[in-house]
């Protein structure tokens, strides 16, 4: 099944803590989908990326964050950000990155077409079986350089693109979509509903709802995982 939490705002290391505790609490055959916003202006950066790179291209106002994933840099100060957590137990779960980035591009674009969004997948520079989208060691960023299967507008300028982690017990997607891409008038709600309903066909996973979420959020988990995003020795730590 299917569970869309409760849409939220956070700093950079509480909205990565979140996700992280989410994904080391996660039930079997229990997928989560959140939305979630900035308290602050807030750049992520994947798990491989160097630190001395990537805090070059920011000023010191805008709060830097080292994710548990992979990918590029992506700015958060105008984006729509989301995750998915995907237990191993499902099929999607278990699904090659490749083909899990492939549909769930697939699905956002299918989303957008329903709000009269044009898009476009990116191609891909190899054979797609060998990009992975879950490693980048470069200060790549994300909405400057597209990956194979990203999601574009016909013009080529980047709309969507997203990272991923996987753990023995389940899989984190974190993606992004750039508010500057899109129409101003675009219906961020709409949007989000028609998305869920579209994964969940694709993935077989039915949307129920949760009568209580508190087993989701465990305090001493986010506890936690703040620290360690908030820890200068993971923020450096390559």
């Amino acid at each position: 099944m299917l569970i869309a939490l409760p849409n939220a705002y956070g700093d950079a290391a509480q909205n990565m803590a979140i996700d992280a505790a989410l994904l080391s609490n996660l039930s079997p055959q229990t997928a989560l989908f959140r939305h979630y916003g900035w308290t602050e202006p807030a750049a992520t950066f994947g798990y491989t990326q160097k630190w001395g790179a990537v805090k070059k291209l920011f000023p010191k106002e805008i709060q830097l964050c080292r994710r548990i994933t992979g990918g590029g840099i992506v700015d958060h100060r105008n984006d729509w950000t989301y995750s998915i957590h995907l237990p191993r137990s499902l099929k999607a779960g278990n699904a090659p990155p490749t083909q899990l980035y492939l549909e769930l591009h697939q699905n956002i674009g299918k989303s957008l077409e329903a709000e009269g969004v044009a898009y476009q997948l990116a191609p891909c520079p190899r054979t797609c079986d060998s990009v992975d989208p879950s490693t980048d060691s470069s200060a790549s960023q994300c909405f400057i350089e597209a990956s194979a299967n990203d999601v574009l507008r016909p013009d080529a300028a980047k709309i969507a693109g997203a990272a991923l982690k996987r753990t023995r017990d389940a899989l984190l997607i974190q993606g992004s979509i750039l508010r500057e891409s899109l129409p101003e008038t675009f219906d961020y709600a709409r949007f989000q509903i028609n998305f869920l309903n579209s994964i969940s066909q694709t993935w077989g996973l039915p949307i129920t709802e949760a009568e209580d979420l508190r087993p989701f959020f465990k305090s001493e988990l986010i506890i936690r995982e703040k620290a360690r995003f908030n820890d200068p020795e993971w923020l450096k730590k390559r």
